[in-house]
């Protein structure tokens, strides 16, 4: 039985996209593709995405529509559909695969910890004064986050001298890593 040309199409789609989903998976996630045709430079790769999210443009989810638009082509093929119902069927599926995929990876993306404070977080916060105000006006404030003590500089509201464990409140965020507090 001879395979047609539609048939072989769904199933390179397939390979293709299930190649390079295995691939980016077990090489560690930062899979490039670097063609050069001419004076053409074609580059594809994870590794310019955020780190810290995930990618409708990546590699991976270009590889699920591959996989799932092929599948679903070919299932339509064998299903002995029309091309229509085939290209439908397969790009429909394409996307719902791709889209779950991308949801996925948000998901887990966004279950990753993260160390980095935001100053305008700790307004309102209580914190010790770690190291008394110097003679331009400036003490150390060490305060209790979610990824454990951080340190930052700080400036008293009525510019009274702070000494060191003194409690103070945290005001406002002046810029530079500087936070206004007032003691308490």
């Amino acid at each position: 039985m001879e395979m047609e040309s539609l048939q072989i199409l769904y199933i390179i789609l397939a390979g293709v996209g299930a190649f390079f989903l295995l691939f980016s998976i077990f090489a560690g996630g930062d899979a490039e593709i670097d063609l050069d045709v001419g004076d053409i430079d074609f580059d594809i790769s994870d590794a310019e995405a955020g780190a810290d999210s995930a990618s409708v443009f990546s590699l991976r989810t270009l590889a699920t529509f591959l996989l799932g638009f092929g599948l679903a082509g070919w299932i339509a093929f064998r299903g002995e559909h029309g091309i229509g119902i085939q290209i439908i069927s397969g790009f429909t599926t394409g996307l719902l695969i791709s889209f779950l995929y991308f949801l996925v990876m948000k998901l887990m993306y966004g279950m990753q910890g993260s160390s980095i404070v935001s100053s305008r977080t700790l307004i309102g916060k209580q914190g010790i004064i770690n190291i008394p105000t110097t003679s331009i006006g400036i003490a150390q404030l060490k305060v209790t986050t979610h990824s454990g003590f951080q340190e930052y500089s700080c400036k008293e509201k009525n510019d009274t001298k702070l000494k060191q464990n003194d409690l103070v409140n945290i005001i406002s965020d002046l810029g530079g890593g500087t936070l206004l507090v007032e003691k308490v």
